[in-house]
């Protein structure tokens, strides 16, 4: 079952359904229409008394603060977890562009995980995270 997330639009949409300009409140249905059954960089949202569409994410705002909350436990448990990492190998192109970033953890159920991540952004953090934590990160050619 998806939950319901209450979100913020933050571009006009009103081409696509009138009454949709930047912040209109509504909330996230899931999959709703081709895109979001197809691209999960879509979710269906539903604009209370205009209707439903399926919006790209970063064309939202989450306003859910109990989700937020939710969200910001969850990153500060990963953190923790985080701080056992082992193998940290951050792999470049032949150029030196980013490629990705793999680790293993120990989770905390205390099961040994392993972790991959190809998106740079959130890789880099992770990489300033682990140098304050002076965790050694071998760097691989990919």
């Amino acid at each position: 079952m998806h939950k319901r997330i209450q979100v913020k639009l933050t571009v006009d949409l009103t081409q696509y359904l009138n009454g949709l300009v930047a912040g209109t409140e509504g909330y996230t249905i899931g999959s709703y229409g081709s895109w979001s059954r197809a691209n999960d960089n879509f979710t269906g949202v539903h604009f209370p008394g205009l209707g439903s569409l399926d919006v790209l994410w970063s064309s939202l705002e989450i306003i859910d603060q109990k989700y937020l909350e939710e969200l910001e436990v969850q990153r500060k448990q990963r953190l923790e977890e985080f701080k056992t990492a082992k193998n940290i190998t951050k792999y470049v192109g032949s150029r030196g562009g980013f490629k990705g970033l793999s680790f293993e953890y120990t989770g905390s159920n205390g099961i040994s995980v392993s972790y991959s991540n190809g998106f740079k952004q959130e890789s880099e953090k992770l990489i300033e995270y682990f140098k304050k934590l002076n965790l050694k990160i071998e760097e691989k050619l990919r």
